[in-house]
């Protein structure tokens, strides 16, 4: 099982919702997989998910995953570290569910 967090603005609003937080919390501590593109990783950063690992995102969301001890790495579409597989934004689809699937297909 694994927990998709979308883009868009919607996660802005959802990472201040403790319950959201608490979701994505579990999925990593029950080393599930989490997939979160474009704004997704907001939640990622407000689930204290994000310190040393390398997050693909938004380029508007690079400080604060950044601010986090996140890697921002601007030079790929999507990426994957450990459990956590992040995209930039819609247009990095083909690479992110590539990850995604490759993902869901190992599990």
């Amino acid at each position: 099982k694994a927990v998709l967090i979308p883009g868009g603005r919607a996660p802005e609003y959802l990472r201040n919702d403790i319950r959201v937080i608490k979701i994505v919390q579990e999925f990593s501590k029950a080393d599930k997989y989490i997939f979160a593109i474009c704004h997704g990783s907001q939640l990622l950063v407000t689930a204290g998910l994000v310190n040393n690992k390398k997050v693909a995102c938004y380029e508007h969301v690079k400080f604060e995953v950044e601010s986090c001890g996140g890697k921002y790495t601007g030079e790929v579409e999507a990426i994957q570290d450990g459990k956590i597989v992040t995209g930039k934004t819609w247009q990095s689809h083909p690479e992110f569910y590539k990850l995604v699937f490759s993902c869901l297909d190992a599990a």
